[in-house]
């Protein structure tokens, strides 16, 4: 009996291994050499590796299980940014490229795992190369082996076998151009291809990573006495791994990287649901008085972020407009409602319950339910699966003011001010590889009702080296952007945004909703003017239709009232569409960016149950590679983490970033205009019923 509890396996007192850790290409893998293997979907690593002369930075993403992305931004201090000193003085040369990793067949138990890659496959060419590679685990080792063409092959290799398909295949052009480019016709080319292998140990025991690996390519004529590599990565904590090895047979190296799964929750959250008691006397006053019922609801639920704005009763039906300030998952919030409200809803006798979310003066969905099936779930006698088939998720329909009982009056004007840090950063500039700028910012905001607001931002510069960033942007576009270096010098301290927002009326059909906006200021830090914009959307449909249009002139650098000559109109009409494909978006956006260029965006997402988000778009206008310059066409990739994960309490709010290879004036869009997604975008039926996990929060 006392055995049973006490029994355990060694295991269970053993170090934990920090798992999958990337090689000196930020691909995973070994040390020079990628294995197959892809970290879970939803990870995000930082990952930094010292190996001269080639010192890079990299990001690394996995949106799907079988998809590893990561960027690279490589600092090669053997040459010489350019040969012309007064031009770059003594920095060193800089290259940005990136990777892709695709999983093609699973391991199993008897057969191994294997995998597609691409070295730079969209940037200069100085790391192209293409990988076939297969890993096999075997009991705590891990075996690879692969193909390698491009930057992973050598002279000493065996014949392309592909150019028994094409003699074209034999040549690999050396050339690098602008970058930014897919270069297909360089893929899987070369005279010789490859192989390379190599092994992993974990020691459950520590933690620590044995690794060896073979590899005989030098594709940039480094010093080299060995084709053997070897090293180990130590376990410093969950989330972070060092790596030290040995490769060429003559330098050493290391490094570092930080990695979390932002897919699943991070920071347990510390929110309690009260227990509330209600005497005789309370319950006759919630019954029979209007007023004590909705105050008591009112007062319970602002705690919780949640603000009842109008409350219906007809009969035993209660319909809620509510607006929500905590939280992202509109299925918790109603959860929440229903908890802190259940005996008030009880003492009327309440059996249907419909919660409308409002944002702002739109009314942007309602979820209906039986009441005493939602209180079973919360007993534990539902299962989310068997109360996902009692809750309608619908459009808003207008509701007969005679069953109102409760409207909420707000006393406006609202002023609101927050101050923040600010930081501004230019990276890979010729005069200077870093300048940046850090301050603070002071946001405010004044609201006159629900539908009309002013909203201003103000940075003050602490720190500035901005100065050394002494030469001008060459463009043949109108440089709508390009200028980005004047506007960080000379606006260190500016007003950085200030504009008037008017909502109209809402117009609600039975298929859907209809919003339009009018915006008009000073909308960004190089940009005012004046601007409209709508979005219809229909909630039971997983997609919905936005537009905006603007007119606006360029400001002055110094970023205060003035303006310059510069004005254009720009617009774009923008299609979102939520895929079948779990948590993938699509958007389509077609219309005229700011150089009076034309043309389409193709931005692709995968969202996860925390609200985590990893994407990139792609712009593509009607003018050429050569005048849009380097880098060749707009892209970039972005990642979304929510506030909460990182938190104990539930909040919105989103740290977001977006890396594009440089900034250039084609395909380029305003900034800080009508956000009229933001008031419907996740809440059509599709994405409520994937969120319902939200309900075991």
């Amino acid at each position: 009996m006392i055995g049973n509890y006490l029994s355990s396996s060694i295991e269970d007192y053993l170090y934990s291994d920090i798992g999958l850790t990337s090689n000196i290409h930020g691909e995973t893998g070994v040390i020079n050499i990628p294995s197959s293997r892809i970290l879970e979907e939803g990870n995000l690593k930082l990952h930094l590796v010292n190996s001269d002369p080639i010192n890079s930075l990299f990001i690394i993403a996995t949106p799907m299980n079988w998809m590893e992305v990561s960027l690279r931004y490589a600092d090669i201090n053997s040459i010489k940014y350019s040969q012309f000193k007064s031009f770059s003085g003594d920095q060193t040369y800089k290259d940005k490229s990136f990777n892709l990793k695709l999983k093609l067949i699973e391991e199993t138990k008897n057969t191994p795992e294997l995998t597609l890659g691409f070295r730079d496959f969209i940037g200069t060419g100085k790391f192209s190369g293409e990988y076939l590679v297969t890993s096999k685990k075997i009991g705590d080792f891990d075996f690879t082996l692969g193909l390698g063409w491009g930057s992973l092959s050598s002279d000493d290799g065996i014949e392309n076998p592909f150019i028994d398909i094409d003699e074209n295949f034999a040549i690999r052009e050396k050339s690098y151009g602008k970058g930014g480019n897919f270069e297909f016709d360089s893929w899987f080319t070369g005279q010789n291809v490859s192989a390379f292998y190599g092994v992993e140990y974990v020691n459950k025991y520590s933690g620590l990573r044995f690794k060896l690996d073979y590899n005989q390519a030098n594709p940039y004529g480094f010093d080299k006495k060995s084709n053997w590599s070897y090293g180990l990565a130590i376990p410093a904590s969950d989330l972070l791994d060092i790596n030290l090895f040995r490769h060429r047979g003559i330098d050493i190296g290391f490094g570092v990287s930080f990695k979390a799964n932002y897919s699943k929750e991070i920071i347990q959250k510390n929110e309690r649901v009260p227990d509330i008691f209600f005497n005789e006397k309370d319950i006759e006053l919630l019954k029979n008085n209007d007023e004590v019922f909705s105050g008591t609801i009112n007062s319970l639920l602002q705690p919780f972020g949640i603000y009842t704005q109008e409350i219906f009763l007809n009969g035993n039906e209660i319909t809620l407009i509510v607006a929500n300030a905590y939280y992202r998952n509109q299925n918790l919030a109603s959860k929440r409602i229903v908890q802190v409200t259940k005996d008030i809803l009880l003492s009327r006798k309440i059996n249907q319950v419909s919660i409308i979310f409002q944002s702002a003066n739109l009314n942007t969905n309602k979820i209906s339910f039986p009441l005493n099936k939602f209180l079973s779930f919360l007993r534990n006698e539902y299962s989310i699966l068997e109360i996902k088939r009692h809750i309608e998720f619908l459009n808003f329909q207008k509701i007969d003011q005679k069953y109102s009982i409760f409207k909420g009056k707000i006393d406006f004007p609202i002023y609101s001010w927050i101050v923040s840090p600010d930081f501004k950063n230019h990276i890979g500039a010729p005069e200077a590889f870093y300048s940046g700028q850090a301050g603070v910012n002071i946001d405010g905001s004044v609201s006159f009702s629900k539908s009309t607001w002013l909203d201003g931002k103000i940075s003050l510069s602490v720190y500035n080296n901005m100065d050394q960033l002494r030469l001008s942007a060459y463009s043949k576009l109108p440089k709508v952007r390009s200028d980005i270096r004047e506007y960080l010098k000379e606006g260190s301290s500016a007003l950085s945004r200030l504009s008037v927002t008017h909502l109209f009326e809402p117009i609600y059909f039975t298929n859907g909703l209809l919003s339009s906006a009018l915006k008009f200021g000073i909308f960004e830090e190089m940009y005012g003017g004046v601007g409209t914009g709508f979005v219809y959307r229909d909630i039971t449909k997983p997609w919905y239709i936005s537009g905006d249009f603007y007119w606006v002139k360029q400001r002055d650098f110094n970023q205060r009232f003035s303006f310059r000559d510069y004005e254009t109109f720009t617009g774009h009409l923008d299609f979102v569409w939520d895929t079948p494909i779990n948590g993938v978006r699509l958007i389509l956006s077609g219309g005229r960016f700011l150089a009076k260029d034309s043309g389409v965006t193709v931005n692709l997402s995968k969202s996860f149950n925390s609200g985590f988000i990893l994407g990139f778009y792609a712009t593509r206008t009607d003018i050429s590679f050569e005048e849009f310059g380097e880098g060749s066409f707009d892209k970039g990739i972005y990642f979304s983490i929510p506030l909460d994960l990182v938190s104990k309490s539930y909040q919105k709010g989103n740290a977001k970033f977006l890396w594009k290879n440089l900034t250039r004036d084609g395909g380029a869009r305003l900034n800080g205009g009508i956000s009229n997604n933001s008031f419907i975008d996740n809440n059509s039926r599709n994405q409520l019923r994937r969120s319902m996990f939200g309900l075991g929060l």
